[in-house]
C-alpha cells in the first residue's frame, strides 16, 4: 500500500517535466506571479517532500457505487473523515476518525457511523480499535514486520520518473497569488499499467498467485496539487477516481473523491500510544 501510495504521489510532481521551460499560467485575479518553471517547482517540491520529518493532515472521502445493472443495480455510498499524524523515521502513526456508510436493514437512506482508531509504531505494533465490543486488538508482531517493511521501503525514484514520462501531455501548471497548482487528468489504462508493476513487486515472494487488481478497470483519474509557493510543501491534493471491476459476473462501478489536506509540518517528535491500549489490546489470531 505504502508504494502504491508513493508511486501516486511522487508521480504526479513527476509530471511537471511536461513543460520544463514554461512558467505557472495565472489563475484569475492572481497579482503575485512567479516565473519558476515547472522543472524548478518539482525538484524544490520533492526536495521538500524528502526532509519532511512529520506531519499532521485530514482527509475527507466519499465513494458512490453501483453494482449490476438495471431493476436489480443496487447503489449505496460511504464518506470518511479522518484525522492523521506520523512521524516519517522511525515510523510512528494516529488515525482517528468516522466512516459513515448505508445501513443495508433500514430503510429510508437510513445510515450509520462507525468510528475508527488506528496506531502504528515501529518497536511497538500496529493496533486498531474495535468498535462493536470497545476494545484493541492488536496485529501479530509477524505481520506487523511485514506491513513495516512495506511502509518503511523506498521506491528507487530515478525508475518512477523513467516511467511516468508517458503521462506528460496530461499535465497542466497553473498558480495563484499564494500556490502553484498542478493537475492530472489521466485515462486510467496509463496508470494501471504503473499500478500493476508496483503491487507485482510487492507480491514477490508473498506466493498469492494472480494480481488481485487483473479485474480493474481505470477509467479516469484527475489530481490536482497545491503547492506553496514559499515553502513548497504539498498544502492540499484533490484525487478523483473512476473504477470498474468485475466481481462475482457484475460489474461494480466506483468513483471516490477524496481530499488530503496538510494542517502542520515538522510539529511532533513522538506519538505515544496510551498504555492501557498496549496492556489491555488482544492479539488477533
Amino acid at each position: 500500500m505504502k508504494k502504491f501510495i508513493k508511486v501516486l504521489a511522487v508521480g504526479t510532481l513527476a509530471l511537471t517535466l511536461a513543460a520544463c521551460n514554461s512558467s505557472a499560467t495565472p489563475k484569475k485575479d492572481t497579482t503575485k506571479t512567479s516565473d519558476l518553471t515547472l522543472e524548478q517547482v518539482y525538484d524544490k517540491a520533492v526536495e521538500r517532500q524528502t526532509n519532511i520529518k512529520s506531519a499532521s493532515a485530514t482527509m475527507d472521502m466519499t465513494q458512490a457505487t453501483k453494482v449490476g445493472a438495471g431493476e436489480e443495480a443496487m447503489e449505496f455510498s460511504s464518506s470518511t473523515k479522518m484525522d492523521m499524524d506520523f512521524i516519517v523515521d522511525p515510523l510512528e502513526m494516529h488515525l482517528s476518525g468516522t466512516m459513515t456508510m448505508p445501513n443495508m436493514l433500514g430503510e429510508g437512506g437510513e445510515t450509520t457511523d462507525l468510528p475508527m482508531e488506528m496506531y502504528m509504531k515501529q518497536g511497538t505494533g500496529f493496533f486498531m480499535k474495535d468498535t462493536a465490543s470497545d476494545s484493541w486488538l492488536k496485529l501479530p508482531d509477524d505481520n506487523f514486520d511485514e506491513i513495516l517493511e512495506q511502509t518503511a521501503s523506498s521506491a528507487d525514484a530515478k525508475e518512477q520518473l523513467e516511467q511516468l514520462k508517458s503521462f506528460i501531455d496530461d499535465f497542466s501548471f497553473e498558480q495563484t497569488d499564494d500556490e502553484y497548482v498542478l493537475t492530472l487528468d489521466a485515462e486510467g489504462d496509463k496508470f494501471k499499467a504503473l499500478i500493476d508493476e508496483e503491487i507485482e513487486k510487492s507480491m514477490q515472494g508473498m506466493e498469492l498467485g494472480e494480481n488481485p487488481l487483473d479485474g480493474l478497470t481505470i477509467d479516469q483519474i484527475n489530481y490536482v496539487l497545491y503547492i506553496d509557493k514559499d515553502t513548497f510543501d504539498t498544502n492540499k491534493m484533490d484525487m478523483n477516481f473512476d473504477l470498474k471491476m468485475n466481481v462475482e459476473g457484475n460489474e461494480m462501478v466506483m468513483n471516490t473523491k477524496s481530499v488530503i489536506t496538510y494542517t502542520e509540518f515538522d510539529h511532533l517528535k513522538t506519538i505515544d500510544i496510551p498504555q492501557e491500549v498496549i496492556d489491555n489490546a488482544q492479539t488477533i489470531e
